[in-house]
C-alpha cells in the first residue's frame, strides 16, 4: 500500500511540473516587441517631422569607428543638418550629415577602408549605400556614402548620413608664406548674387558672423526662405531683378525685363517682383546686359524703384551701362559692383580676388564687390575673414557705402 502511494506521489510531482513549464511559457516571458523605428516623430501644424537625426549619429560613430580601426585621421569634417519635404504627405525627413575628407596612406586602400566600415554601418542600422568616383574642390576623389536604406510609405527611402572623400596622400612640401597685407583702413561690401536657385548656400551666408548683402532672385523656390533665413540674421535684403541679357540664351529666369515691354508692362513687372521679395531695401540687376545701356528702360525701372524708397546697386555686366548713371539723375541712393568675385569656381582664385578687392579697399577707402550663392563661394569669403580684416578692412552692408 506504502509503495502505492509513493507511485501516485511521484506522479503529482511531475504533472506539477509541466504545468509549472507550461505556465512559464504562457505567462513568464515578455512578448517579442516590434522593432523600434529609425526616426523620432513629431507631428506638427504643417504635417508629420521624421527625425533621423539620432539614428545619423549613431552611424557617425560607426564610421568613426570604422576609420579609427584602419588608423586613419579625416583631414576635414564639414557637419550639416538636412531636411526634405516627404513623398506624397505633409511633413519633412530630418536628419544629419557629414563630408569627411580623408587622404589615405599608401597602406590603406578605398576597398580596404570600405570593409572596415560595412559590419559597423550594419550594426548601427545603416548601410555603405555605395563607391564611385568624384571629386572634391576640383581634386579626383573616390567617394564612399554611408546611410540609411529603408522603405516609407511603400517608397524606397535613402539618407546619406557620411559621404567619405578619398584623396592620394599628398608629399610634404614647404609651405608658402602667409602673403604679407599692408595694414591701412578701409571698408568692403560683399553682395551675394542669385539666392533662390538652392538651399545649401543660405545657411552658410545666413551665419558668417558678419555683414552680408543677400541679392534674392524672385519667383525661385528658395528666394523667400532666402530672404526670411537673411533678415532673421540681421543681413541686408536686395531685390536681384532679371533684366534683359545681350544673348537670349542667356534668359532662363520666368519673369524678365526686356526693351521690348512698353514703359506700364515694365512698371508692372518690377513693382510686383519688389513685393513678392520679403524685406528688401535695395534692387540690383540680374544679367540685364542689353536692358542696363537702355536709357528709357532704365529710367523706367528706377522710377519704380524710387518710388518704394529703395536703393539701387549696378551690376556691371556691361561696359555700356548708364544704369549708375540714370540712378544718380534721377535721385536714387545709387552703388557700383566694382570687382565680381567667382567667375572661377575654384577656391584658390576666389580668394585671390578678395584679396585684390583689399588692396582696392586700402587704395580707395572702399569697394563693392559681387560673389555667387555657392558652396565654394561660401567657403573662400569664411575662410578669408581673418585675413580680409587683418589687412585694416571693415565688412559692411552696400547701404554704407552709397552716394
Amino acid at each position: 500500500m506504502a509503495k502505492k502511494r509513493s507511485n501516485h506521489f511521484i506522479w503529482i510531482l511531475a504533472l506539477m511540473g509541466v504545468l509549472a513549464v507550461i505556465m512559464y511559457y504562457q505567462f513568464g516571458q515578455k512578448p517579442a516587441q516590434p522593432p523600434e523605428p529609425g526616426y523620432n516623430m513629431e507631428k506638427t501644424g504643417a504635417g508629420v517631422i521624421l527625425d533621423f537625426s539620432e539614428q545619423s549619429l549613431k552611424l557617425h560613430a560607426a564610421v568613426d569607428s570604422g576609420l579609427a580601426n584602419t588608423k586613419v585621421t579625416p583631414r576635414e569634417v564639414k557637419e550639416a543638418k538636412r531636411e526634405v519635404p516627404r513623398t506624397g504627405v505633409e511633413g519633412i525627413i530630418r536628419w544629419h550629415t557629414r563630408n569627411i575628407l580623408l587622404e589615405l596612406p599608401e597602406t590603406v586602400s578605398p576597398e580596404t577602408l570600405e570593409q572596415a566600415i560595412k559590419p559597423l554601418a550594419a550594426n548601427a542600422g545603416g548601410k555603405v549605400i555605395g563607391t564611385e568616383p568624384d571629386n572634391y574642390n576640383g581634386t579626383p576623389a573616390v567617394r564612399i556614402d554611408v546611410g540609411i536604406q529603408d522603405s516609407l510609405n511603400n517608397e524606397p527611402l535613402t539618407l546619406v548620413t557620411d559621404r567619405i572623400y578619398i584623396i592620394k596622400e599628398k608629399k610634404a612640401v614647404p609651405s608658402k608664406p602667409k602673403p604679407k597685407v599692408e595694414r591701412k583702413s578701409g571698408s568692403m561690401a560683399i553682395i551675394i548674387d542669385d539666392f533662390g536657385y538652392t538651399r545649401e548656400p543660405i545657411a552658410g551666408f545666413a551665419n558668417m558672423g558678419r555683414p552680408i548683402t543677400f541679392a534674392v532672385l524672385p519667383y525661385r523656390a528658395y528666394s523667400n526662405e532666402a530672404a526670411t533665413r537673411a533678415l532673421s540674421a540681421g543681413h541686408l535684403v536686395m531685390l536681384h531683378l532679371p533684366l534683359e541679357p545681350l544673348s537670349a540664351a542667356e534668359e532662363t529666369e520666368p519673369t524678365v525685363i526686356t526693351v521690348a515691354m512698353s514703359d506700364a508692362e515694365i512698371k508692372d513687372k518690377v513693382a510686383k517682383a519688389i513685393a513678392a521679395t520679403p524685406g528688401v531695401k535695395g534692387v540690383n540687376n540680374h544679367q540685364g546686359s542689353k536692358a542696363t545701356a537702355d536709357r528709357r528702360v532704365m529710367k523706367t525701372v528706377l522710377g519704380v524703384i524710387k518710388a518704394n524708397n529703395l536703393f539701387f546697386i549696378d551690376s556691371r555686366t556691361n561696359g555700356q551701362t548708364i544704369a549708375a548713371e540714370t540712378s544718380r539723375q534721377l535721385g536714387l541712393r545709387t552703388g557700383e559692383n566694382e570687382l565680381f568675385l567667382d567667375n572661377s569656381s575654384d577656391i584658390e582664385l576666389i580668394k585671390d580676388q578678395l584679396r585684390k578687392a583689399v588692396k582696392m579697399a586700402q587704395k580707395n577707402g572702399s569697394v563693392t564687390v559681387i560673389g555667387h550663392a555657392r558652396p565654394n563661394t561660401v567657403t573662400a569669403v569664411r575662410e578669408m575673414i581673418p585675413e580680409i580684416e587683418a589687412g585694416g578692412i571693415r565688412l559692411v552692408y552696400v547701404n554704407e557705402l552709397l552716394d
